[in-house]
């Protein structure tokens, strides 16, 4: 039996004339709160999307390999170079790191964005880290992962910095600027399980040929400071392997923006930041306790879902295009960073140029 519709009880009293009326009036605020719904939901899709909140802009795998084709910045003779996407990792490890976890890895895009690039197969090279943007590496032979790894060894020979990277850090790294090479080791204490990466400030060669120190070439300087207490710094170093750059800008009193696992080591007390031991300092929070007026200022309430700041901007190959040239692979730092520059002043290098040799 079909459902009569329902009529107020006035309704019946009502005139005949009026009772068009009624159904008119009604069927028009039906028609006009259902155009409001529209309208509010048009707003909702023209208005701009938070940076933060959309590092991540694909929605599903397809969306995911052409994001990473349309950020290939070097394809030539079997070596193709991307610039990754924060917070991409190389396997899914199946842990939950923080709301911003995306939910593909690089291995499973390996075999379509082949396919998208009309090569046989693309092998992994050499990988940012996970929460890191910039240049990676992969090859379409073998070979050219043996080519990689030969100028990887040229550079150590010529004492070439392979990696620049730029980060946005709390505070300015002190000195604001430095050239040497830098030792890090294990922070060991009695009662505690396992290790804490530190710079050691003193060591022996010793300890260096044993494998307790590793030793890292740097080159960093201040490239602009902004009006809250950020600055943007550029690294030029020999190998960013165990986190060093972390662990060493927190040294210098100026910790990764968003660096959530050593971003601690530096705490505001009575107004002024000190350095507080690495055994407190990583049991602290689970993410980095991030000043106040930087939250307010990047438009967000919660530390966790501020990406770590770090970006591989550039990579050398020695000896890579000829036996007289370099080949030097450059990377523009995603939105997100950059968004990151703008909200507190702080002014990106302005060389636009991706690739290029040196002679």
């Amino acid at each position: 039996m079909p459902t009569m519709p329902f009529f107020p009880r006035f309704y019946s009293v009502l005139p005949k004339s009026n009772r068009f009326h009624y159904l008119l009036i009604k069927n028009n605020r039906r028609k006009a709160r259902k155009n409001n719904l529209s309208e509010d939901v048009n707003r909702m899709k023209s208005k701009p999307v938070h940076p933060i909140r959309d590092i991540y802009p694909w929605k599903n795998k397809k969306q995911f390999v052409d994001h990473l084709a349309e950020n290939v910045i070097y394809n030539k003779d079997g070596l193709i170079a991307i610039n990754k996407p924060y917070g991409v990792p190389l396997l899914k490890d199946g842990l939950i790191k923080g709301p911003n976890e995306m939910m593909f890895s690089i291995e499973e895009a390996l075999t379509p964005l082949a396919s998208l690039l009309n090569v046989e197969k693309l092998l992994p090279a050499k990988m940012v880290e996970k929460f890191a943007s910039g240049v990676s590496l992969f090859a379409s032979q073998e070979k050219m992962v043996d080519k990689i790894r030969q100028s990887y060894i040229t550079n150590k020979a010529k004492k070439i910095h392979t990696f620049k990277y730029l980060a946005v850090t709390i505070g300015e790294p002190k000195p604001s600027s430095s050239r040497g090479t830098v030792g890090m080791g294990f922070f060991e204490h009695q009662g505690i399980e396992g290790k804490l990466l530190a710079i050691m400030k003193d060591y022996s060669n010793r300890k260096v040929a044993d494998g307790l120190v590793r030793e890292f070439r740097v080159n960093y300087k201040t490239l602009s400071r902004g009006d809250e207490p950020c600055s943007l710094v550029e690294i030029d170093v020999s190998s960013a392997k165990k986190h060093f750059l972390r662990v060493y800008l927190a040294h210098l009193f100026s910790p990764v923006l968003g660096d959530h696992i050593f971003g601690n080591r530096v705490q505001e007390i009575m107004g002024k930041r000190l350095a507080i031991s690495p055994l407190q300092a990583d049991n602290l929070s689970i993410f980095q306790k991030i000043p106040a007026g930087i939250l307010t200022r990047l438009k967000v309430t919660e530390s966790c879902i501020v990406p770590n700041c770090l970006h591989l901007s550039q990579m050398t190959l020695a000896k890579f295009a000829s036996q007289d040239s370099d080949l030097v692979l450059k990377a523009d730092p995603p939105p997100c960073f950059q968004y990151i520059c703008q909200t507190f002043g702080l002014d990106l290098p302005t060389d636009e140029s991706v690739v290029l040799t040196r002679e």
